[in-house]
C-alpha cells in the first residue's frame, strides 16, 4: 500500500496539546538566549524582544500586548481553531518566557552561538506548532493567510517581514549584534522553508 493510499487522520486534542507546549518550550529557550546576547529575531518574538529592550517589561508580557492586534484577521481569515490554538500557544510562551528567567541565567554564552542554536530552536519550535494549526500570531498569522490565500511560501514572506523587523531593531542593537540576529533569522526562516509546505503536511498525522 503507497503512502497515497493510507488514510489520513487528523490530530488528536492530546497530540496538539503537546505539540504547542513542546514547540512554545523550544521557542521560549531560544527566545532566553537571545534576550541574554542582546539579540532579536523576527516575526511577534522579534517584537517582544524589541519592546523588552525598549521598555524593561518582561519578554512575555511583550510578547503578548504586540500579537493583540493580529487576531482578529486571524479568526476572520484563518478560522476559530486556528485562532483559539494560537490564543493557546501565544498565552503558553508566554508564561514561559516570563518563568525561565528564573530557572536559567548564562555565565558564559557566545552570542553567535546564541544567534545559531536560539535560531534552530525557534525555527523547529515553529514547524512544530504550525503543523498542529496554531502559530504565534503577528506576523506568522499574515505569512499563513498569504500562503493560503496566494500559495505564496509562509516562510519567504517571513524572511522579508523579518529583514525589516531586523533593520528597525538598531534603535536598540548595534551593527555586531544585529548581523548575528540576521543569521539568527536565515537559521529560523530555513528551517521553516524547508520543513512546512503546505502540500507537504497540512495539519495531518
Amino acid at each position: 500500500m503507497t503512502d497515497q493510499a493510507l488514510p489520513r487522520q487528523r490530530h488528536s486534542l492530546l497530540e496538539d496539546i503537546q505539540s504547542i507546549v513542546v514547540g512554545t518550550l523550544l521557542i521560549a529557550f531560544g527566545m532566553s538566549l537571545y534576550a541574554d546576547a542582546h539579540l532579536v529575531t523576527g516575526g511577534g518574538a522579534g517584537l517582544g524582544l524589541l519592546g523588552h529592550y525598549l521598555t524593561g517589561w518582561s519578554v512575555g508580557t511583550c510578547f503578548f500586548l504586540v500579537n493583540l492586534p493580529f487576531y482578529y484577521l486571524g479568526y476572520k481569515r484563518l478560522g476559530g481553531a486556528f485562532i483559539l490554538r494560537t490564543c493557546a500557544a501565544v498565552c503558553s510562551l508566554a508564561a514561559l518566557s516570563i518563568a525561565l528567567p528564573g530557572m536559567i541565567s548564562y555565565d558564559t554564552l557566545n552570542p553567535l552561538f546564541a544567534a545559531l542554536v536560539g535560531g534552530a530552536l525557534i525555527g523547529v519550535g515553529l514547524v512544530l506548532i504550525c503543523r498542529h494549526g496554531a502559530s504565534l500570531g503577528g506576523v506568522i498569522i499574515v505569512s499563513l493567510y498569504l500562503q493560503e490565500k496566494y500559495e505564496i511560501s509562509a516562510g519567504k514572506v517571513q524572511l522579508v517581514i523579518d529583514c525589516l523587523i531586523l533593520l528597525a531593531a538598531l534603535v536598540t542593537v548595534s551593527w555586531g549584534d544585529l548581523l548575528r540576529s540576521i543569521a539568527g533569522a536565515a537559521v529560523i526562516n530555513l528551517i521553516m522553508i524547508f520543513n512546512f509546505k503546505k502540500y507537504r503536511y497540512n495539519g495531518f498525522s
